[in-house]
């Protein structure tokens, strides 16, 4: 047994988890964060995993819940949420499912997962007659099936269900003529178990394994052991440099001159006569009737003549 600090509703059982599934608003303003999901151990140990990802979402219009794997059922009114708790899915706390409940399942206080079929059972008061066994699908809200229950009171609420193994259905009443009583459901029988104080309100989760899985709790660090020294690697020899190739002297270029253009003949002037020292002519007398003024004017041409051609052969030596 625990005492809790706050109210928890819609509670239900998680194998999957090993704990305690259930609704609460205690410490968190619903106009922001209207519901939180929280785990329980049966030593009162509560984690809050956080707030149901729908702002709209209140936790006290909520009245059953259920948890079918990894998923979490909770009754609004006429309404059936789905709720993802595998924290290792995308629609973590997410409502991934609503379906509108058939009658008389949407009367339901609380209900609780048949393991034999996998479907959600609880025990509808409403009515004038005895009690029903009510059977749904939560896929889809229809009722599977229902059966009347003698000697089962239905003019008072049935807070608590709960199904064992053997497929026996056990059921608490909230308070008939001011007293909580249990029953145990067998076919279309019921017997009362016991008696106890009226009940304002009251939720089961299951028939949990006994004794309950224990609490997880981290591995203790491992002592840490210091690293052995760092050693610096030995330095990486730098790579000898390649020995230049070896580029063979060129091979000597005979140069083949060029072609001598045969020598064109000079031509051989004549030798030049040495002139003879001029021999001076007698002179005779003259003879003819030329002036002596002519005589000299033949002398100069004479001269000139000689001069030129004195001229013409320097030029050509």
């Amino acid at each position: 047994m625990a005492r809790l600090d706050y109210a928890v509703n819609a509670l239900g059982y998680s194998s999957a988890l090993g704990r305690l599934v259930g609704l609460t608003s205690k410490g968190h303003r619903w106009w922001k964060n209207p519901s939180h999901v929280v785990l329980i151990d049966t030593k009162g140990v509560v984690n809050d995993l956080g707030p149901v990802d729908a702002h709209w979402f209140r936790t006290d219009d909520v009245s059953a819940g259920a948890v079918v794997g990894t998923t979490f059922y909770v009754r609004d009114h006429a309404r059936l949420h789905a709720i993802d708790i595998d924290p290792e899915s995308p629609s973590y706390l997410k409502i991934v499912r609503t379906v509108v409940l058939d009658w008389p399942a949407l009367t339901l206080d609380d209900f609780t997962v048949d393991p034999s079929s996998g479907k959600l059972t609880g025990v509808s008061a409403a009515g004038w007659g005895p009690g029903e066994v009510v059977s749904f699908d939560p896929a889809t809200g229809r009722v599977l099936s229902k059966a009347e229950i003698a000697n089962l009171p239905g003019t008072s609420t049935f807070g608590a269900v709960l199904i064992d193994s053997a497929g026996t259905v056990y059921a608490i009443n909230n308070g008939y003529k001011g007293r909580g009583r249990v029953y145990r459901i067998t076919g279309t029988a019921a017997v009362e178990l016991s008696t106890g104080p009226q009940m304002g309100m009251i939720d089961a989760a299951g028939c949990l394994p006994n004794p309950m899985p224990p609490r997880v709790e981290p591995p203790a660090p491992r002592p840490e052991v210091p690293p052995p020294p760092l050693v610096p690697p030995a330095p990486i020899p730098a790579p000898a440099p390649a020995p230049a190739p070896v580029v063979p002297p060129p091979s000597p270029i005979t140069a083949t001159p060029p072609p001598v253009p045969p020598r064109q003949p000079v031509p051989v002037r004549a030798a030049r006569q040495r002139p003879e020292p001029r021999k001076d002519l007698p002179l005779d007398p003259e003879t003819t009737p030329m002036t002596k003024s002519r005589k000299w004017a033949m002398v100069t041409v004479i001269l000139v003549m000689l001069g030129a051609g004195a001229a013409a052969a320097r030029a050509r030596g």
